[in-house]
């Protein structure tokens, strides 16, 4: 491979949703699900324009909104296809524009949500209830 390709972000956010893992076979026992003891993993989505797209810095405020909230309706459906009951969406400080879009969306969709104030988030998280 001579040649430098971007990563596709959408595959990236499957892969750590979990879509693909080491079984080949595409199917799991669910005997190996229902015994299995191994601790939650922490599903989180951190909508910090910068994080998400590095490339796109030169967009409008407006474009940056729409691009954080299509992130947040992606999120929301993979994680309740893949079966997660709770995640974390880390807003960040600013002027709370972000903050109060994500809160307006959840309502719409009446997807429980509440504030963490506890470390490591500090008040820049919602603890969603999908």
């Amino acid at each position: 491979m001579d040649e430098e390709k971007p990563i596709d972000a959408n595959l990236l956010r499957r892969m750590m949703m979990g879509d693909f893992s080491s079984d080949s076979s595409g199917f799991t026992s669910s005997k190996k699900l229902a015994k299995s003891s191994s601790p939650k993993r922490k599903v989180e989505l951190d909508l910090h324009f910068e994080k998400l797209y590095p490339s796109k810095g030169n967009l409008g405020s407006g474009e940056k909104l729409k691009l954080q909230i299509d992130e947040l309706n992606h999120f929301v459906k993979d994680g309740r296809k893949q079966g997660v009951t709770s995640a974390y969406v880390i807003v960040g400080k600013g002027d709370g524009v972000l903050r109060k879009e994500v809160k307006k969306i959840l309502t719409q969709k009446q997807i429980r949500f509440s504030e963490i104030t506890n470390p490591p988030y500090f008040g820049n998280a919602l603890k969603v209830y999908l």
